[in-house]
């Protein structure tokens, strides 16, 4: 059975849609901005990728956005844009399952409550506590959109992306529903910008362990990325998923079969960055786009999206020149190249030596049942 990618939409530091992720991606960059804040050491200005909801108003009247926050805000722009993108925006009873998947969830308005719960008197409104739970933005999704099928809400933190892909492929598979609208979205907040100062930036007394005097890092990123699915059998020029795996990385080499590029989830703060090197063959082809979305949980998403592109323009673009990839031993793509017949593979490396891919292909294989956690693309 294909899993086509019928529609993408993506929002982040890069800008709002497709296009505007293709530009970043060809420039080799995204706008850069600072967020300032305020702590017990100052004033401080701390580097981002910021996203921006104004284009949420083409799609619902302003009054309805009211008591949404930026997180969930993000989740719907990001929901639409993918409906769009497949022209199902006005379609009725679509039988749309809906799968969110988040690393850190509504993080900003829990640290506000916390805030608040600290006060000698605290008041916290009820529309901010309801909004604060991990399910709020697949909740709003579900109401906005008036889908009355399945819905998810994945947590897990670095490998939320793959998880909420293994989900959305059962339910296509098992015919629960027709299609299903899944993706990711993860927000800034003050907590990780100050950690990223203590860490990171050059005047820091906290900078002094090995991890964090490499020369670059990825700056925190934020947005959200979805994609509708179907188990439809004709042509998608975004391609189709092809499997989809979780698994343990550490019983011996990633499985690299010959052909595939893979686009790697590195963004130079997780400590098993630099296990790719450890498990992938030697000269293995890989890129990474972290510089295009920034540092957050949910960043394999944006890494699907840009495979996905990759098969519509059947091209790889180039990672940045400063990107760290062990160029050594990996076969890191520094130039735009032909994209080829062997597909994608989305890769990350988490904790606990749990693997999770995500292996998009122009056109699929046969579906290999009970191996792995592999499912049909």
């Amino acid at each position: 059975m294909n899993i086509s990618i019928k529609g993408i939409g993506v929002l982040g530091g890069f800008g709002c849609g497709v296009a505007q992720l293709e530009s970043a991606l060809v420039r080799g960059s995204s706008p850069q901005n600072t967020v300032a804040m305020t702590t017990s050491d100052g004033s401080l200005e701390v580097p981002a990728l910021t996203a921006q909801t104004d284009r949420l108003a083409d799609f619902v009247d302003k009054s309805a956005l009211r008591r949404l926050d930026h997180y969930i805000r993000m989740a719907l722009l990001g929901s639409y844009l993918a409906l769009e993108d497949a022209g199902m925006l006005d379609v009725k009873q679509r039988r749309m399952g809906i799968i969110v998947a988040t690393g850190y969830g509504s993080t900003c308005n829990m640290m506000d409550i916390h805030q608040a719960l600290r006060n000698d008197a605290p008041v916290i409104s009820p529309t901010r506590f309801s909004n604060s739970v991990h399910n709020a933005a697949a909740t709003h999704i579900s109401i906005m959109l008036n889908e009355m099928s399945p819905s998810l809400s994945v947590n897990d933190y670095d490998m939320s992306i793959p998880s909420a892909f293994l989900s959305a492929c059962q339910w296509l598979r098992e015919k629960r529903v027709e299609s299903v609208l899944v993706g990711g979205v993860d927000e800034y907040c003050r907590a990780l910008g100050y950690n990223w100062h203590r860490r990171c930036h050059p005047g820091s007394p906290d900078k002094n362990a090995p991890a964090d005097l490499r020369p670059e890092h990825a700056v925190i990123g934020e947005g959200a990325c979805f994609f509708l699915l179907t188990g439809q059998e004709d042509a998608s020029s975004y391609g189709f998923i092809d499997a989809v795996r979780m698994e343990n990385y550490t019983r011996g080499r990633v499985d690299a079969a010959q052909g595939p590029v893979y686009f790697l989830s590195v963004d130079d703060y997780s400590e098993y960055d630099d296990l790719y090197a450890v498990y992938l063959p030697g000269k293995t082809k890989v890129a990474s786009y972290a510089h295009i979305y920034g540092g957050l949980p949910i960043g394999m998403g944006f890494d699907i999206a840009i495979a996905a592109l990759s098969h519509k323009t059947d091209k790889i673009y180039a990672c940045a020149e400063n990107a760290r990839h062990h160029a050594g031993h990996l076969n890191v793509i520094r130039r735009e190249e032909p994209l080829g017949a062997g597909g994608i593979c989305c890769l990350k490396l988490g904790a606990g030596g749990i693997l999770g891919s995500v292996h998009v292909k122009q056109q699929s294989a046969s579906y290999n049942s009970g191996r792995n956690g592999r499912f049909p693309g």
